[in-house]
């Protein structure tokens, strides 16, 4: 290939280093290369307007390999590139593909080492697409005004909320509890999906149905590694105060825990170029302890008081059964004017009890532990704190 796409993570984004683009544009001297400029906007543009606070990397290993092998002045490759290969910068579809592009197709070596493609004659096929190439910029034009519009618009409307315009959402939850698992991995996402983070001042409380002994330890409804992540996300949460960043890590480990790799936590600070000090600082400080506390002690103080959790609450209001559909009660609350694209089209009407079995919850007095007997959690937990030198803290 005669370049590769490079990517670096700023504030959880997965950006697009600036010099690919620069190579376009300085590559797009003919009018003939006119298809190649719409590529380029595709993928500028498509990104840019995808682009947001919330992007959790992928490693290499587990992208899906998808190779497009064609020739530019084939028809069809072209219809293909510009009306189906960029919808895979949708959505962050590309953030779990490996793309690869191979710009050759049919054509031949010849003997003496030159180059043969299929469509030789370039000028026949330039005036053969000559009344083409008006409609081609006009569309150029339209999708860069269309994709720049969304991007803005989703951009603006953060900017536009006032703080106290934000819906509250806040998630009191443990780390081990498979139903917050769930809850963080496969719901609340989507948070992130069209615009709605800007309306919601989303807040996490990773303390769950703990208790503190006389002596002012924190036993853990599912042993002691759930200790060990409730403090280090206490950690996160406090060395990155933006959702926008603390949320990506938030994430990650849960979707280890969701996997049963939760003893794996670490390798989040990699996937997301993140900075692994300031956690594990706190940690063996003791100062996670004492976010720990606190934490506690708002828990505690909730009126109604929590049953279980995960225990969703949107301005003050739990949700109890019906934490699933959170996005709907919280498009309700919103009473702003800049309405994200997540609550236009929603009724608002909020679903049966029914829907959302109570026993998709962990409950405050439960004492099951995780899947593994709770010797070989303790066993491994106290290996990783002794690592860090907190040990005999819990």
């Amino acid at each position: 290939m005669l370049m590769k796409r490079k990517h670096r993570l700023l504030k959880g984004k997965c950006v697009p280093e600036l010099y690919l683009y620069v190579f376009f544009l300085q590559n797009i001297n003919r009018r003939s290369d006119l298809h190649l400029l719409l590529l380029f906007l595709i993928v500028f543009l498509s990104t840019a307007a995808v682009a947001s606070p919330f992007t959790v990397a992928v490693a290499s290993e587990e992208k899906v390999k998808l190779d497009v092998y064609y020739e530019a002045l084939c028809p069809s490759c072209e219809n293909f590139i510009i009306n189906d290969l960029y919808k895979i910068f949708e959505n962050g579809v590309i953030s779990i593909v490996d793309l690869k592009l191979s710009p050759c197709g049919n054509a031949e070596i010849s003997s003496n080492g030159t180059i043969v493609c299929q469509f030789v004659n370039m000028e026949a096929h330039r005036r053969n697409n000559r009344r083409s190439d008006l409609l081609l910029l006009v569309l150029i034009v339209s999708l860069s005004a269309n994709l720049f519009t969304s991007s803005t618009a989703a951009s603006s409307s953060s900017i536009a909320v006032v703080s106290e315009e934000k819906v509250k959402l806040t998630l009191y939850y443990e780390a081990l509890c498979p139903y917050c698992e769930n809850f963080i991995v496969n719901y609340l996402y989507k948070l992130f999906d069209d615009g709605l983070i800007s309306i919601v001042d989303l807040k996490f409380s990773p303390y769950g149905n703990a208790k503190i002994r006389s002596n002012g330890t924190i036993v853990c409804q599912h042993g002691e590694w759930e200790c060990v992540l409730n403090t280090v996300e206490a950690c996160a949460i406090h060395a990155w105060p933006a959702v926008s960043d603390h949320f990506p890590f938030v994430y990650c480990v849960e979707k280890l825990t969701y996997e049963g790799k939760y003893a794996e936590w670490e390798t989040c600070f990699e996937k997301l170029n993140l900075d692994p000090k300031p956690v594990t600082n706190c940690y063996s400080s003791g100062f996670g302890h004492e976010l720990e506390l606190q934490y506690a002690d708002e828990i505690q103080a909730l009126q109604p008081p929590h049953t279980y959790v995960p225990w969703v609450v949107v301005d003050g209001q739990p949700l109890y059964d019906d934490y699933p559909d959170f996005i709907s009660f919280i498009c309700k609350a919103y009473k702003g004017s800049n309405v994200p694209q997540a609550c236009l089209g929603l009724s608002h009407l909020i679903k049966d009890t029914a829907n959302h079995p109570s026993n998709h919850v962990c409950y405050n007095e439960e004492k099951t532990a995780k899947s593994m007997p709770s010797k070989i959690i303790s066993a491994a937990s106290v290996f990783w704190m002794e690592h860090v030198g907190m040990a005999e803290s819990i």
